[in-house]
């Protein structure tokens, strides 16, 4: 009898969240900030600097009633960071656009009357690293050195910089191409009409794997952190 009853209720929720199940699709497109998260105690004069980027996306929405729903966002995001030295090597630098294909899946939960909502998302992405690219400048080492040393106050015045502007060669051996983390977002969303419906949102993704795979002893992990601003439009299919 008790199976009968769990099986009725299963059965009677099953009915409530289909009976108003919808499908959406759409595209949204934003910009980024991206910041390496890492320790730079060991490396003297260095920082690494947030760079900005941008997203775009094919959102995938399954709406179970006017409240609760899941979504997937297939999309291509760049996260970018700067390496910059500092005091006697002021001037040395190394830009990073890093290409990044990544799916975020989330529960998308929303509040509002019909036409305007506000939403929150939660959920989690995996990402693949597809491509990088490094620009900047260092030190020519093969370079004829400023012969006055009494002169010069910067690494740059003793050996001319170099500029370098190339794809990034990965290293299997020290590279992890697969990023795994979590996300948080808000947004608010208004409905044109029966299919249409237009969102703003910012994001943030948390990443929760190192960069590195662990190649050396005492590495020091590095994870990204990007926070998005993104619009979208959505079309509603079905009923």
């Amino acid at each position: 009898m008790k199976q009968k009853h769990l099986l009725l209720c299963l059965v009677l929720i099953g009915t409530a969240f289909t009976s108003r199940a919808q499908f959406s699709v759409g595209l949204e497109t934003g910009i980024n900030k991206n910041t390496l998260y890492t320790n730079t105690g060991f490396d003297a004069f260095t920082q690494y600097k947030s760079s900005n980027g941008f997203n775009i996306g094919v959102p995938v929405r399954y709406d179970f009633n006017s409240y609760i729903a899941i979504q997937a966002d297939p999309q291509y995001i760049q996260k970018n960071y700067k390496l910059a030295r500092t005091d006697f090597y002021d001037g040395v630098y190394t830009n990073y656009r890093n290409s990044y294909v990544q799916l975020p899946v989330m529960a998308h939960l929303s509040i509002g009357d019909k036409k305007l909502k506000g939403f929150l998302n939660l959920g989690a992405y995996a990402g693949y690293w597809a491509s990088s690219h490094i620009k900047g400048t260092q030190p020519d080492i093969f370079g004829k050195s400023n012969d006055d040393l009494d002169q010069y106050t910067n690494l740059l015045q003793l050996k001319p910089g170099v500029k370098f502007d190339q794809k990034y060669d990965f290293d299997s051996r020290r590279d992890r191409r697969i990023e795994l983390g979590a996300l948080i977002g808000i947004g608010i969303e208004y409905e044109l009409n029966s299919r249409y419906q237009i969102f703003a949102e910012t994001r943030y993704y948390h990443g929760l794997t190192d960069l590195q795979k662990n190649y050396m002893i005492e590495q020091v992990p590095r994870y990204n952190q990007t926070f998005t601003g993104q619009v979208g439009c959505m079309y509603r299919f079905g009923k």
